[in-house]
């Protein structure tokens, strides 16, 4: 009888990355924690851009790094991340869960805020992590903001295992990867179970505009 290859595994430490953007003037109170997940093929560095005029807010940027990186082009190279493949779905989810509890703890321990005030956003991949994130039962999130993408139907599955946050759905008209049908969708799902959702509808393509960073920055702070 032939043997039969097994792949197992073993869990290892890795090196994490993010960027982080402070409030430039001194305020009263904590800053909200905006997270901010890239899309597939991404830096946080370069994403980190997309938030700059926050940094006149009471807003602390953090942006993770997706933890595996591929090369996008070969000649020259450059180097890309995401998030995750289908290869092994469940263990990627897990691990990035736990990424995301040792960056909060990090950032606990060396700025002035409080887990009440932590917001999730992603763009395009991102979405799909901040949203598993948010359904994993080891945060709250005072909201979250869903930038150019759909509700993946693992998290929809989910959405009744904890409590409803508030949703802002910000989709360009004219996104042409991802349909705003699947905005309507992930709408249609999400107000059905309960989470109180806004929209946040601008032209740019697959992308996020200096005028919807503004808007999520008046969003935020209306929570």
């Amino acid at each position: 009888m032939k043997n039969e290859t097994v792949v197992r595994q073993i869990p290892i430490q890795m090196t994490g990355y993010y960027c982080l953007q402070e409030p430039e003037n001194k305020y009263a109170g904590p800053p909200s924690v905006l997270i901010a997940l890239h899309g597939f093929g991404q830096k946080c560095k370069g994403f980190m851009r997309h938030f700059t005029t926050l940094a006149n807010r009471n807003i602390l940027v953090v942006a993770p790094q997706g933890p595996h990186q591929f090369y996008m082009q070969l000649d020259p190279k450059k180097v890309g991340f995401n998030w995750l493949t289908i290869y092994e779905k469940g263990n990627s989810i897990r691990d990035f869960n736990g990424f995301m509890q040792r960056l909060i703890d990090e950032i606990e321990q060396t700025h002035r805020v409080t887990r009440d005030r932590i917001f999730l956003l992603g763009f395009s991949q991102g979405v799909s992590m901040a949203y598993r994130f948010a359904v994993s039962g080891e945060i709250a999130p005072r909201g979250l903001i869903a930038c150019c993408s759909d509700l993946p139907a693992d998290v929809a599955d989910r959405l009744g295992e904890v409590s409803p946050f508030p949703v802002l759905i910000a989709h360009a008209t004219d996104d042409p990867l991802i349909l705003p049908s699947k905005a309507d969708d992930a709408e249609s799902r999400l107000c059905a179970a309960g989470y109180p959702v806004e929209r946040l509808a601008y032209t740019g393509g697959h992308t996020i505009t200096e005028e919807a960073v503004a808007r999520i920055g008046d969003w935020i702070a209306s929570r």
